[in-house]
């Protein structure tokens, strides 16, 4: 394992992950970090952190669940006043109240990556995120992210004969609720669909290839979109295949592990704050750290 750590003055990571908690508000099939007993960040120490960097960098926020913090607004208002981009990686629960949408965005949000395993089916959360009522508000807190403008990205895992038709219900789920909301972003809205990462808390025997999960692509959207492959460089070093159609953007990510069991193992661009406040590569960290829970 390709392992270091750098002071903030010596980063050279373009991307960082902030895990603002390890609490959350849903218990999924797939979860990374399920340790919940780590403390939350201290937001002071952080904007100290982020005071020291020598450039401006794309900050994610990420939990568990970031939104279950009472000060996130503040937090990201004072990581943009420290300088920096923002985005926001939530399962979107709390989203699917108006209010706290737009509270986000008076404090300076404008991206939000929204986890939606299961689409507006209330039965794939069931099996993958521990509770059947979320579909509605998953699907609420995506027409509330796009009647305030954000850049969206969805997240959605596709487990082995689980949910491969979710592939073709989350493209029709995003494209409905661009006509319901007149969103009008300058970016077309992005989907990724992923494999499981074989870390933290996870259902074995369960996770696609990247060439398996392009076929089950084919087959679920294919039939009703042009599908166009686009040669785009990688954000990191995971294998994974960038499309688009008429209305948005779609893509795959193969998180398979390596021999030493961590998902997109010697990514040079997103790093991770360390609890001494030092910065790590992302997965290498979580899997000394969390990995073996």
């Amino acid at each position: 394992m390709k392992y270091y750590e750098l002071e903030p003055e010596d980063n050279t990571f373009t991307h960082i992950n902030i895990d603002l908690t390890h609490r959350c508000n849903m218990e999924c099939a797939n979860c990374y970090i399920p340790n919940r007993d780590i403390p939350d960040m201290d937001a002071d120490k952080l904007y100290e952190f982020l005071e020291r960097l020598p450039n401006r960098i794309f900050c994610r926020l990420i939990g568990a669940e970031a939104t279950v913090r009472s000060d996130l607004s503040d937090i990201i208002y004072n990581t943009k006043k420290c300088g920096h981009k923002v985005s926001l990686t939530t399962n979107g629960l709390k989203l699917a109240s108006k209010k706290y949408t737009k509270e986000l965005k008076d404090a300076g949000l404008r991206m939000v990556l929204l986890s939606m395993n299961g689409a507006h089916n209330p039965d794939v959360y069931s099996i993958l995120d521990g509770g059947g009522e979320y579909a509605d508000m998953k699907v609420q807190a995506l027409k509330n992210c796009m009647e305030e403008n954000f850049l969206i990205n969805t997240g959605t895992i596709i487990a082995k004969g689980v949910n491969e038709f979710t592939l073709h219900d989350q493209v029709n789920t995003v494209r409905n609720a661009v006509k319901e909301t007149n969103y009008n972003s300058k970016l077309k809205p992005l989907l990724r669909f992923k494999s499981i990462g074989a870390i933290g808390r996870y259902m074995s025997d369960s996770t696609y290839t990247l060439d398996e999960l392009e076929k089950q692509m084919y087959r679920y959207i294919g039939g009703d979109n042009n599908i166009e492959k686009v040669d785009k460089q990688p954000v990191s070093t995971t294998d994974y295949g960038f499309y688009k159609i008429e209305d948005m953007y779609i893509r795959l990510v193969d998180w398979a592990v390596d021999e030493d069991g961590v998902p997109d193992s010697e990514n040079e661009i997103r790093g991770r704050i360390t609890p001494d406040w030092k910065i790590a590569p992302f997965f290498e960290h979580v899997k000394m750290n969390e990995g073996q829970f």
